[in-house]
């Protein structure tokens, strides 16, 4: 009988002692019926229980840095920060790859400004694998998804009682619980049920606790003869705090670092000055003020339930149903980076020219005071003589999401003509996705000095006599409202897809279609400026509104997808294949809600490849290639009045590479993983949407913040040290140079980092393990400054303003387990 994706995940769990030789390892993810990972003619790779324990990874994007073909960048911090490039596909956050629970999407944009769908997701002791795809077979099996498929499984119930508890500690405050139990509750019936909780004072300490909350999630299983059914729920509420690119360089020098003043490995431009602020702007006729905690960080709020249904119909038919609600609240507050820094001076030279046009000759000069105490401030002694503006954001998004993916498959033993033409498998499916969603947004600017937990600051006009005229500033605010945008969008995408796999033998041939069919309707209200009327401040003169006209928008897509492979076994444990997909990337609802003018992009991509599963010997090798016709991409900058706009830019990239991976223990107290990737991603070109011109120079550049080499390489010894397992493990991960900008002008420089993983199993029930991350201090830097140098790059070659990796990270857990 065939094993299909949809079949109960408990059936395959099992306990290290009698865990499957990779070669029997059943792939469930990017394929419509479960198939050993020797048999997938597509690239994936898996990571099971105790490899995710080994890395101990800080975030599900900090998770993918290993797996080849993923270039990944977890330095904004644990809550959907992150940003992934796959297969050197441009654009961050999760904008080509779709995260699934249990072979189910949580919502159908995985990428939306200030919605990363990994928020959704913590790991925790109810994760028992991870299964990923690359390109390949993922965009006919999930929309929005041409790069991949990131597959999350969670334990079910098991038919004997298990589970676990630990607690972990660390530097940086850090404390977790985490927990499950599963067992049966009757003959038919098992459950499973876990979850965790955490706090922490934040990898770049902020004064305040930077990241707290919890997660709680189960599931009933009913073993019901033919029919198999899952029941499950899930509750997260988790405050992470967002962490932001960080001047590096003195601009008034720029052979001066700012680390004296800043580290970059544990520096933050966040502070308990900055925790509780007071926004304004306008709604209408009325202006508002709003309170705002940025203690609350990334707030995400997640509920979600449902149902997943197998049923054996009879001998090679079957149904598969899953069901999935959620309903999500997510609010982001967070420090962005802006402007780079300036002198102390010379930002009260600009400001005295202010204050004269706002307050009138009077002013005769201005000077700074710390925002929170008033006291006069110096930037010369606090600061390296620096002030900045850096931008305070608050978003919020709420949205529901109803999925059913509804599958029948079939396995035709005989074939037609009596096998003759092969022996067919068939499935076909219909995926429907219901959606809500609303999104409000406030930007405004604040003053702070350039140091670790700055001070907010304020520029005060005086007169000749030294007595106060008004402030440049109010409250450490530069600007209010120097950006808003608020909309909504509701609509639904409709799927039906259908995929043959036909097996000559050891020859297999496979194709599979999608189409979907994506509709929308939303608005968004429309924006002006105006003076708030606070005459003792400039800072309300210039503010971003609402006006409270809705401007209504509809939208209706088309996507056809679709990918073709064929399968060789040589030998049983090795396989040669390759692979043909035409994909489509669905626009964001930031089409609707704020009138973008996005297309579809239409990707192509193929890969060819060989893969060898022996008992101690695993290994893939995987050409790829991928095209871009129509890239639409955009980023937020900063305008030249100071106000938050986004840029769009249009073109087209291709990239070339391999994929190495491998696993292999050749005596028993040793092991090694190791994974590579090798890829030349560049650009066509990339023309600038608004104003229609071409970037001149753009043409074979690589692309922005994507490497050309990533290595990774885990050696594994295991001990007994009096009469005790010991396993020690070390992880080497390089990080090839990339470029800030399009015009590859400012380079982010390579890095390598070595982490740590130290296990012991103390007695049959108490393991301990320690885990180091980034054990030598590496200086690695991401990203650059995306809000002012995506295209042309910064003053330098040398990168001065970037998000550092964290600096060294230790954790302790003690595990009890039953």
């Amino acid at each position: 009988m065939i094993a299909l994706a949809g079949m109960p995940q408990a059936q395959a769990q099992t306990d290290k002692s009698t865990e499957a030789a990779p070669i029997e390892t059943v792939i469930v993810t990017g394929t419509p019926i479960g198939r050993a990972k020797v048999d997938a003619a597509f690239s994936v790779s898996t990571m099971s229980e105790e490899e995710l324990q080994r890395a101990a990874p800080l975030s599900v994007v900090d998770m993918l840095k290993s797996v080849p073909g993923f270039s990944a960048e977890p330095s904004g911090g644990e809550g959907g920060g992150g940003n992934l490039y796959v297969r050197g596909l441009p654009g961050g956050g999760w904008k080509y790859v779709q995260l699934q629970e249990d072979g189910l999407i949580l919502f159908g944009e995985p990428q939306d400004s200030f919605l990363n769908i990994d928020s959704f997701d913590v790991t925790d002791m109810m994760t028992q694998r991870v299964e990923v795809v690359r390109g390949g077979t993922a965009p006919v099996f999930a929309d929005n998804a041409p790069g991949g498929i990131v597959n999350i499984i969670t334990r079910r119930g098991t038919d004997t009682p298990e589970g676990a508890i630990s607690i972990t500690g660390g530097n940086h405050g850090y404390i977790r619980g985490d927990g499950y139990s599963s067992g049966p509750l009757t003959d038919k019936i098992t459950y499973a049920v876990g979850g965790y909780l955490r706090q922490d004072d934040g990898y770049r300490e902020p004064g305040f606790t930077a990241d707290r909350g919890g997660q709680i999630r189960g599931s009933l299983s009913f073993n019901l003869g033919d029919v198999h059914i899952d029941v499950d729920a899930k509750y997260l509420n988790d405050r992470n705090i967002f962490y932001t690119a960080l001047p590096l360089i003195d601009p008034t020098d720029s052979s001066k670092s700012l680390s004296n003043v800043l580290s970059p490995l544990y520096g933050t431009v966040v502070s308990k000055a900055l925790e509780y602020t007071t926004l304004k702007s306008f709604n209408g006729s009325d202006n508002f003020t709003e309170s705002m905690d940025l203690s609350d960080g990334i707030h995400t709020k997640v509920f979600q339930t449902g149902v997943s249904l197998t049923w054996n119909i009879s001998d090679g038919l079957i149904l598969t149903d899953k069901i999935r609600y959620v309903n999500a609240h997510v609010v982001y507050n967070g420090v962005f980076s802006g402007s780079s820094p300036v002198s102390g001076t010379a930002y009260l030279a600009s400001s005295l020219t202010k204050a004269v046009a706002g307050f009138g000759a009077s002013v005769s000069s201005v000077k700074y005071v710390d925002a929170t105490t008033g006291s006069n401030f110096d930037p010369s002694r606090a600061s390296d003589g620096l002030v900045m503006e850096t931008g305070l954001y608050r978003v919020r998004t709420n949205l529901s999401s109803f999925v059913n993916d509804l599958q029948l498959t079939k396995e035709f033993n005989d074939g037609p003509l009596g096998g003759m033409l092969g022996k067919h498998t068939i499935s076909a499916g219909l995926f429907v996705n219901y959606y809500n969603f609303s999104q409000n947004r406030l930007y405004s600017n604040i003053l702070v000095s350039v140091q670790n937990q700055p001070h907010l600051l304020d520029v005060v006009a005086l007169n000749a006599s030294g007595n106060t005229v008004g402030y440049v500033t109010d409250h450490g605010f530069a600007r209010y409202g120097s950006g808003v945008y608020a909309g909504d969008a509701n609509g639904y995408y409709l799927a039906p897809y259908f995929w043959d796999t036909v097996k000559f033998g050891d020859l297999s041939v496979d194709v599979g279609v999608r189409y979907t069919r994506y509709h929308a309707d939303g608005g968004n209200y429309a924006t002006g400026t105006r003076n708030l009327g606070d005459a003792t401040t400039l800072a309300d003169n210039n503010v971003i509104g609402l006006t409270g006209v809705y401007n209504p928008r509809s939208d209706n897509r088309n996507a056809f997808n679709w990918s073709a492979g064929i399968q060789y076994k040589f030998i049983p444990q090795a396989e040669v294949f390759a692979r043909y997909t035409s994909a489509e990337r669905l626009p964001t609802q930031s089409t609707v809600y704020i009138t973008d003018v996005t297309p579809n992009t239409p990707i192509k991509q193929a890969e060819g490849g060989v893969r060898v599963v022996f008992d101690s010997l695993s290994f893939s090798a995987t050409t790829f290639w991928s095209r871009f016709k129509n890239l639409s991409t955009s980023t937020a900058i900063i305008n030249p009045d100071a106000s938050i706009g986004t840029l769009y830019l249009k073109g087209d990239t291709q990239t070339i590479g391999e994929e190495l991976e491998f696993e292999w223990k050749p005596i028993e107290f040793f092991s090694i993983q190791g994974s590579a990737t090798i890829q030349n991603p560049e650009t066509q070109s990339l023309t600038n949407t608004s104003t229609g011109l071409v970037y001149p120079g753009m043409d074979g550049k690589q692309l922005s913040r994507i490497p050309k080499y990533i290595y990774s390489a885990t050696p594994t010894f295991y001990y007994n040290v009096f009469g005790k397992p010991v396993e020690v493990s070390a992880t080497v991960y390089y990080m090839g140079k990339r470029f800030v900008d399009y015009s590859n002008h400012t380079e982010l420089p390579a890095f390598t980092t070595i982490d740590l993983s130290i296990s012991a199993q103390l007695t049959e029930k108490i393991d301990l393990r320690l885990n180091a991350q980034n054990l030598t201090n590496t200086n690695g830097i991401t990203e650059g400054n995306p809000r002012t140098d995506t295209v042309g790059g910064q003053e330098t070659s040398d990168v001065n303003y970037g998000r550092p990796i964290f600096g060294a990270i230790y954790k302790m857990s003690l595990t009890y387990k039953w």
